[in-house]
């Protein structure tokens, strides 16, 4: 795109009315066509508009190159996003009909689709199973894998879980230490290589601990790890995987895991959960 701005639909317009007095006699005939038809001229190929206007493609090439894009193509994709925004109610009814966050919303919808996909109810009751019988569960992370292991902790804390989660490296090495055959530890890394927590669940499975693994490779050495390894959706693959949290496939195991475990121990754990909420209410 040159060193120019690149530009946003918004601007493109206003870009082409800037730039008439570097445009041939020709070029500004074409520019001005676009501005006054630009809904037509998105709908249009490069050869349809060379034999409409008389001129040739390459004028129309180099009349988009002009405006620092690299040829018809990309002018006219951005020419299409001018004519969509301008066509949209500024009011939107409906937020899907943002062509980004139309794409967000099937990346979410992917997300929840493969964590259902991936997920096989065997591994969601052994994960259970291992929970539940757990005299202590400690749970490791880093970073947002950090602050899941927070969640994880302040989840099924409430509903009669004793749970630990430690974020830092030094301590989770050394808590691991602490730990024994009743108890579970589950490291989380997405990408499985996370070496402050591999370090720590070493440590952990030497000492007899059953090992818990959440995380987006199977193949990654965290993953070798485990006595079960349950796995996370890896988002980047998807169109605007860096749009969304990190946290949001782990959240949606977490609520796997816990209405499993809801589930199977209805009145008991629902009692626990109701004494947690109680207190809170008298306390605020």
């Amino acid at each position: 795109m040159g060193d120019q701005m690149e530009y946003l639909a918004e601007n493109l317009i206003y870009g082409i009315e800037c730039s008439m007095d570097k445009f041939t006699k020709t070029e500004e005939e074409l520019a001005h066509y676009i501005l006054q038809r630009p809904e037509e001229v998105s709908q249009l190929t490069i050869s349809q508009i060379a034999k409409k206007l008389h001129i040739s493609p390459a004028t129309i090439t180099r009349f988009c190159q002009k405006l620092a894009f690299s040829g018809f193509n990309e002018f006219r994709h951005e020419l299409k996003r001018f004519v969509d925004l301008r066509n949209t109610p500024k009011n939107m009814k409906n937020i899907k009909q943002v062509d980004y966050f139309a794409k967000l919303y099937q990346d979410h919808l992917g997300i929840i689709d493969n964590t259902f996909h991936i997920t096989t109810y065997d591994n969601i009751q052994k994960a259970v199973s291992f929970l539940t019988k757990a005299n202590k569960i400690h749970v490791y992370g880093i970073g947002s894998s950090g602050i899941a292991a927070q969640e994880f902790k302040s989840k099924f804390f409430r509903i009669g879980l004793t749970v630990e989660a430690i974020t830092d490296p030094h301590q989770s090495m050394m808590d691991a230490a602490l730990s024994n055959e009743t108890s579970v530890v589950i490291g989380i890394s997405i990408s499985g290589t996370t070496k402050e927590v591999i370090s720590a669940v070493k440590i952990a499975k030497k000492q007899g601990a059953c090992i818990l693994v959440f995380t987006g490779d199977k193949n990654s050495e965290l993953s070798q790890l485990g006595d079960l390894t349950l796995l996370v959706t890896s988002k980047n693959s998807m169109h605007m995987g860096q749009n969304i949290s990190p946290l949001l496939p782990l959240l949606l195991l977490f609520d796997l895991l816990y209405t499993e475990l809801v589930a199977k121990d209805y009145k008991n754990r629902i009692s626990i959960r109701e004494k947690t909420l109680k207190v809170l209410t008298e306390t605020d």
